[in-house]
């Protein structure tokens, strides 16, 4: 059998000293690294923005700006303000979250008096990555930056609402990436529970098919975008009945029914809605479907009455 040629000696020497790392020190298993404590994330003021120029201001943002740029592009509609009338306290707005679209529309559909005083909570890694995002952030909405992967606020939601403001939080945490409503986090009910206040659940149907992810502004063709507000929910004063938990989930059922009530009736809302928490994630339906769901127009078939005969078919499919 006939050997195989030898490599030049300077062949080999070229290749080890191209795969070799040049003043790179030697491999360290991650385990024997030092221990370095995470970087503290510089605090982002936000306490101009509630000041009462600034507020004056973004009323006239708001509404002489943002609304009728809402109205131009979206065919908006709001139901159950009427419940808002109960309120006597500062209080946390909880909505189900999907487009960069709500937390306009959730500011610009509440009543001046309560709007005036009323913070948004937003993801502080995300809004106030960036110096010009955080100053338009700040005024427009007036927003509590929120540390999404741990560590304290520049400014405390408890201490906002102690001094009479309403505050927005989304307790999904993110944008729902299929329009359909994901497990609450504890942060909305801790703070009603601890502050003494009410939640007020709020259901937006419509903005994940007008603006869904990786979409800059709405579709065109001003799509149906409806915003319903629940009455108030006020955590039990007995713990041993219901918990921070046991809270969190009424919520969730109550934002759900919400959205169960826009696409059909109360009535049937009323045995739509789930106990308390979403279904596995196994459980589910693929993807595609669920957003197929969830880009269902809003606002054009009428709203089946609780009184129509049983056995028709119904006119709305699905929903949020």
């Amino acid at each position: 059998m006939a050997s195989r040629p030898a490599r030049p000696v300077g062949v080999g020497l070229r290749e080890v000293a191209r795969g070799w790392r040049w003043g790179a020190r030697p491999p360290v298993p991650r385990s024997a690294e030092p221990h370095q404590l995470p970087a503290v994330a510089r605090e982002f003021p936000t306490a101009w923005a509630r000041t009462p120029a600034m507020r004056a201001a973004r009323i006239v943002a708001l509404e002489a700006g943002m609304r009728p740029l809402l109205d131009a592009n979206l065919s908006l509609s709001v139901t159950g303000l009427d419940a808002l009338d109960e309120l006597r306290t500062p209080a946390v707005f909880v909505s189900n979250h999907s487009s960069h679209l709500d937390a306009p529309l959730l500011l610009c559909t509440l009543p001046r008096k309560l709007r005036d005083h009323t913070a948004v909570a937003a993801a502080a890694d995300y809004f106030f990555g960036s110096w010009w995002r955080g100053l338009g952030t700040a005024f427009l909405f007036a927003t509590v930056p929120i540390e999404r992967r741990g560590g304290a606020a520049s400014t405390a939601p408890a201490d906002l609402l102690a001094d009479g403001w309403n505050l927005v939080i989304f307790p999904e945490g993110t944008r729902s990436k299929d329009g359909q409503l994901a497990r609450f986090r504890f942060g909305a009910a801790h703070l009603a529970i601890t502050c003494g206040v009410p939640v007020v659940p709020v259901a937006i149907r419509g903005s994940f098919a007008a603006m869904p992810r990786g979409r800059g502004w709405t579709r065109p063709g001003r799509p149906g975008i409806s915003v319903r507000f629940g009455r108030p929910m006020y955590p039990t004063t007995d713990p041993a009945t219901e918990d921070l938990r046991t809270f969190t989930g009424r919520i969730f059922a109550e934002v759900s029914r919400l959205l169960a009530e826009d696409t059909t009736s109360w009535w049937e809302s009323l045995h739509a809605a789930p106990a308390g928490a979403p279904p596995p994630r196994s459980a589910r339906t693929a993807h595609w479907r669920r957003v197929w769901a969830s880009t269902e127009p809003v606002g054009h078939s009428r709203t089946i009455s609780p009184w129509d005969r049983p056995g028709l078919p119904s006119q709305h499919s699905g929903g949020s």
